[in-house]
């Protein structure tokens, strides 16, 4: 599984994205994105990559972003 951490710095909050969430989720710390992280994994590996101004598009164009809802 593949997290999306992106800190806002016009708000102070991070925003955490992944492929199971339309709009990203909001925290006030890196530590309690990380917390989400580990218990939406629920043992599962996962990895978390830090999104920026100079690879947020590349990830955009490679579908990083892309919802995919469980059915």
């Amino acid at each position: 599984m593949n997290f999306y951490l992106q800190y806002m710095q016009s708000i102070d909050e991070y925003a955490l994205g992944f492929n199971k969430v339309e709009q990203p989720l909001m925290f006030r710390s890196r530590a309690e994105a990380m917390c989400f992280c580990i218990d939406y994994a629920n043992g599962e590996d996962f990895k978390i990559t830090d999104v920026d101004d100079n690879n947020w598009q590349s990830l955009y164009d490679s579908g990083a972003f892309d919802y995919e809802p469980e059915l």
